[in-house]
């Protein structure tokens, strides 16, 4: 189904300018921090946080290499006829609303890919089944992303809600956050709390702050600076076998590994 060619995770400190020239490959992008100006097919597109670019094989593109930070995957792609309408346009630029999920699977991907790259001990079957595996969150970074961006019927009121629950969230992620806490800070029933958030984010309340705080323990445990008990601890959570639990459910992996920058 995919050839994929690279994964890559790109942190633009400077200013820099890459001319046009054809694709050689089918490219996914994902922008999570800053902003990236590209000229796609003679359309000027600038792509800022939660924005998603597919560029078809041999389009024609530059882009303007401002300070941003992005994850892309560059790859071929067999005829597949759930995607085939991607692949009638040059290009394809839509905006996740989901954000930090999204930036978490494509993390994941690159996480794979790096371990498939560069861990010379894999007998022919483990690599086999890591391309797989990169193959299968690709593809599910394309559902996810015509999934999360069909049109809704959330209001503006609606969407401003939900953003002053993910601030709330954001600013309390290390306390024990209860649906009736969220439900108290904007005046809501916590039902009607819960129906917001599988209307316009597609999961419940709870999950969502649990993939916060998880998408936070990746970043501490990454570092170096903490171990598993201390994120735990400072996440909020009082058992360290439920942060486990947690964590490995969105993650695939238990926190030991991410700590250690290795596959358990």
């Amino acid at each position: 189904m995919f050839g994929l060619k690279s994964v890559l995770y790109d942190d633009r400190k400077e200013l820099a300018y890459v001319a046009e020239s054809p694709t050689p490959h089918h490219i996914l992008i994902y922008v999570v921090g800053g902003s990236v100006t590209y000229w796609v097919n003679g359309d000027r597109l600038l792509l800022r946080q939660g924005d998603w670019l597919f560029i078809r094989e041999g389009t024609r593109r530059a882009y303007d290499n401002a300070i941003h930070q992005k994850y892309s995957a560059h790859f071929r792609m067999a005829e597949h006829t759930r995607l085939q309408p991607l692949l009638e346009q040059p290009y394809t630029y839509r905006h996740i609303r989901n954000r930090d999920y999204y930036k978490q699977r494509f993390s994941r991907l690159l996480l794979e890919w790096f371990d498939r790259d560069h861990d010379r001990d894999h007998v022919n079957g483990e690599r086999a089944g890591q391309e797989l595996l990169c193959e299968g969150i690709l593809l599910e970074l394309f559902g996810l992303a015509l999934k999360d961006t069909r049109p809704h019927e959330a209001t503006v009121p609606t969407q401003e809600l939900i953003h002053t629950l993910q601030t709330f969230i954001l600013h309390n992620h290390t306390k024990q956050l209860r649906l009736t806490d969220l439900a108290d800070h904007v005046d809501r029933s916590p039902n009607h709390v819960t129906k917001l958030f599988k209307q316009v984010l597609r999961q419940t309340p709870i999950d969502y702050i649990h993939q916060m705080k998880v998408l936070m323990a990746q970043e501490m445990l990454r570092s170096g600076g903490m171990t598993v008990a201390e994120v735990s601890d400072y996440l909020g959570y009082c058992e360290q076998s439920y942060f486990h639990r947690v964590f490995k459910r969105f993650t695939g992996l238990p926190p030991s590994a991410v700590a250690r920058g290795t596959r358990p």
